[in-house]
């Protein structure tokens, strides 16, 4: 599978399971959906920092960041491959 690809795929679900996560915590704030969706919110993470560093085109720079929540899979593909 291509590096891109899986990196935006990754990306799309940390942001998508950190959303899940905080509207839970603002509004119902329920144990079983912290505890279902916290944890593969923190895989989802990991997953982006590893992959961040399988991208071959990107600059060591851009690597680094990719440890910041949510912004940092889409920094290490460039604004190109956002959409």
């Amino acid at each position: 599978m291509n590096p891109q690809r899986t990196l935006r795929l990754t990306a799309a679900a940390e942001t998508l399971t950190l959303l899940v996560l905080l509207v839970n915590l603002a509004t119902v704030h329920w144990p079983a959906v912290s505890s279902l969706v916290g944890p593969l919110h923190g895989c989802a993470y990991i997953a982006v920092v590893v992959l961040a560093f399988k991208v071959p085109e990107s600059r060591p720079a851009l690597r680094a960041l990719a440890v910041i929540p949510i912004v940092g899979g889409l920094v290490v593909l460039g604004k190109k491959e956002w959409a």
